[in-house]
């Protein structure tokens, strides 16, 4: 932990002040110490990194584990071709033009906080870039033990710091960041709508946060969805991403169809959109997810399938909701996205938020 983290931090339950004990005095890096707040309340850092998960639920603890468990498997998402992919689909759905315009944005910013960073493969696709200059602070964030894996991945980058915290509890000072990225992550949490409120805290006043949230699907595909996820709830990470394989070979093997279908009107009932649809992505949309993409490898793809069943909290939204919390937060929306998949937005904290 670089010492500049600690006016940053503050107790994720009280908010009060904490003070560095048992550290070497004047390192400027500390691997181990004692994060103590003015009522005996106290935080390890360990391995450099300070841990402030306190939870007990008991649903958020197996999405942590299952979280940890994928980022370990570094080859699953570390390939060229995998972060090509991710590149491209984030840069545009966050609005902008290339990966460079993308990573000067962030560059430009003063502290950007990665709430939620998992291993830092999508900070890391700007962070890692001649782009970065080191000027403005990155601190990665995330309630399971894939921080570790982040800290591997980026800790060579200028000015990055790394932070083990629930999303839920996060243990630093009101208004402390300019910027927020929460990529796919505050789905994950007990309640998406607390886990926005608790980020919009961190903003300073006209600071911006980008963030991914999943799309409530049509009513085949959300039985579906929990359908899987309850099935899995008893087996083991491994044991679960065993069961990925079979549904992954049948979203392979649908793909390679390449058939076409034409729905010539919408199937409300079914949330079925009109038009010519590949038979894959058909089932896939509205049936049961199957993913399946050509350019990566079949172990890649067992990947994005077991994110998405593995974790007991996966909410899905509408957009209406989303709308509303962030009018409740304070934040005002700059862009919206909608794909079939989620929802993407860039909102701006009020400087004079009215009173409720």
């Amino acid at each position: 932990m670089k010492r500049a983290l600690l006016s940053l931090l503050a107790d994720p339950q009280s908010g009060t002040t904490l003070d560095l004990c048992d550290a070497p005095q004047g390192d400027k890096e500390v691997v181990s110490g004692i994060l103590a707040n003015a009522n005996g309340g106290s935080y390890p850092v360990r391995t450099g990194i300070p841990r402030f998960v306190t939870t007990a639920d008991s649903m958020q603890l197996q999405t942590r584990d299952a979280f940890a468990y994928k980022w370990r498997r570094r080859e699953t998402y570390d390939s060229p071709a995998m972060k090509s992919f991710t590149a491209d689909w984030l840069t545009e759905k966050y609005g902008f033009g290339s990966l460079t315009e993308w990573a000067s944005y962030f560059d430009s910013r003063n502290r950007i906080l990665d709430l939620g960073c998992g291993s830092g493969l999508s900070s890391s696709l700007w962070l890692d870039t001649d782009t970065w200059s080191g000027e403005a602070m990155w601190v990665g964030a995330d309630i399971s033990e894939a921080i570790d894996v982040a800290s591997d991945r980026l800790s060579h980058i200028p000015n990055t710091h790394f932070v083990q915290a629930d999303a839920m509890q996060p243990p630093f000072r009101s208004g402390s960041f300019d910027t927020i990225f929460s990529e796919g992550v505050l789905h994950h949490t007990p309640s998406t709508r607390l886990a926005l409120h608790q980020a919009a805290t961190l903003l300073a006043p006209g600071g911006e946060i980008h963030f991914y949230v999943y799309r409530k699907k049509g009513p085949i595909r959300e039985f579906t969805d929990d359908y899987v996820r309850e099935q899995l709830q008893a087996l083991s990470n491994e044991e679960a991403w065993e069961t990925m394989r079979s549904l992954t070979r049948l979203g392979k093997a649908l793909a390679e169809l390449d058939v076409q279908v034409e729905l010539e009107e919408d199937v409300p009932i079914l949330g079925m959109k009109a038009g010519q649809h590949d038979l894959q992505r058909l089932l896939y949309y509205d049936v049961c997810k199957m993913y399946w993409n050509s350019t990566l490898s079949f172990e890649e793809n067992v990947h994005v399938n077991f994110d998405w069943y593995r974790p007991c909290y996966a909410h899905r939204q509408t957009a209406d909701e989303i709308r509303q919390w962030c009018s409740e937060a304070s934040l005002r929306i700059t862009w919206f996205h909608e794909q079939q998949s989620g929802f993407t937005v860039r909102a701006t904290k009020e400087t004079h938020p009215c009173a409720a």
